[in-house]
């Protein structure tokens, strides 16, 4: 989810319609003075010079909102610009850097207040996923607790971002082996994720997984399966995330049983392995390389670690690209990651955007009556239904 302005009132819309009210004011201003000089005569003069100074109040507080709008749009660009350069920093592996550009967005973003304040939100999950990636994980589930304290203050507990970010904090919190506050997070979670969003939310997917990696004897339960069933369901049989979580249920290789007892560190450190092998023995234009690819964008999503993860995604879509007999069954798995990673975002227009495609390259492989057509279908319509 990019930080960008809005369009309902965006600054150069506010300064264009400034400027014009300004200048009519003015004028109609001028013209009432002249018409009272010329028809009051007996009056005198001070009534013309009070009427010029309310003419000339009026223009001067029409300039202060101008100026305002400017100097509002200017923080604005301030903001993107630094968000830009703190993504591209942590693209490049300087993590360091990245997090010190996310916290200068954060407080300037926070200086601006207004619209700017709904960027505060995106440039809190970046600077957590910084930090996870940095493995400061202490830090990490601070700037999730406080994305989670505005959440609920702007949005209340119901909101679906407030469960967002709960999930982000238990996320974290697992990831330091916490299991027991993780699951106590995960838990309350899932009960308002049951009570206020569909089952398929991503969230309550999310809430349920973290529940049956958290109990607290590390193992495999039916939570497990519940899970597996429900990934089928939403996107299919065959999807690589509906195979991930039937790996989990019943572990076959270390990656998948670190996942299961939620040892996310450990799952993320043999994803990031394996990938790696993958490159050396294949290639980056592979089908294996891809499938790597979407399982440690898969594992960094559960991390939290919502940039790492989009990058992934990302990459994996361009890989596929370079692939005959498109549009490959990765290609169209990590769009439907990168729409995931969106709706944890809270970006729900260009999710649907991503799952549209997703559906049209479902129909153009697979045709109409293909379960996983059907998985995308309801996805989307899901997601465009009134709440």
């Amino acid at each position: 989810m990019a930080v960008q302005e809005t369009e309902r009132f965006s600054p150069g819309q506010r300064l264009s319609r400034g400027i014009a009210m300004a200048v009519a004011i003015v004028i109609i201003g001028c013209v009432v003075v002249f018409l009272v000089g010329g028809l009051v005569e007996g009056l005198g003069w001070w009534v013309l010079v009070v009427l010029a100074a309310l003419v000339g109040g009026v223009g001067w507080l029409k300039w202060l909102q101008v100026r305002k709008a400017r100097a509002w749009r200017r923080g604005v660009d301030v903001v993107h610009e630094v968000y830009v350069d703190a993504l591209d920093r942590a693209e490049c592996g300087d993590l360091t850097g990245a997090a010190e550009r996310f916290e200068e967005a954060i407080a300037a973003s926070s200086r601006l207040g207004g619209d700017a304040g709904q960027y505060v939100m995106v440039l809190l999950q970046g600077l957590a996923s910084v930090r996870v990636a940095q493995g400061d994980l202490g830090r990490a589930v601070a700037v999730w607790q406080r994305a989670h304290a505005l959440s609920r203050a702007e949005q209340g507990d119901d909101a679906a971002q407030t469960l967002a970010t709960a999930n982000g904090i238990a996320a974290v919190l697992l990831t330091q082996g916490e299991r027991e506050a993780a699951g106590e997070r995960y838990q309350d979670t899932l009960a308002r994720c049951r009570r206020l969003l569909d089952a398929a939310h991503p969230e309550t997917v999310t809430a349920l997984n973290g529940v049956a990696r958290s109990a607290p004897t590390p193992q495999v339960g039916p939570l497990h399966q519940q899970a597996a069933e429900l990934y089928a369901r939403i996107l299919g049989p065959s999807h690589p995330d509906t195979l991930i979580a039937q790996r989990q249920a019943a572990p076959d290789d270390p990656a998948a049983a670190c996942l299961a007892i939620g040892d996310l560190g450990g799952a993320r450190a043999l994803s990031a392995q394996a990938l790696a092998d993958c490159v050396q023995r294949h290639g980056e234009a592979d089908p294996r390389t891809v499938a790597a690819l979407n399982d440690l964008a898969m594992v960094l999503r559960e991390q939290r670690d919502l940039t790492a993860a989009y990058r992934m995604y990302e990459r994996a879509a361009e890989l596929c690209g370079r692939l005959p007999g498109g549009p490959h069954p990765q290609q169209l798995a990590a769009g439907n990651g990168i729409a995931q990673v969106m709706l944890l975002q809270g970006d729900v227009v260009n999710a649907a955007t991503e799952l549209a495609a997703v559906l049209d390259g479902c129909l153009t492989r697979y045709g109409k009556q293909h379960p996983e057509t059907a998985a995308a279908r309801r996805n989307l319509e899901r997601l465009e239904a009134p709440s």
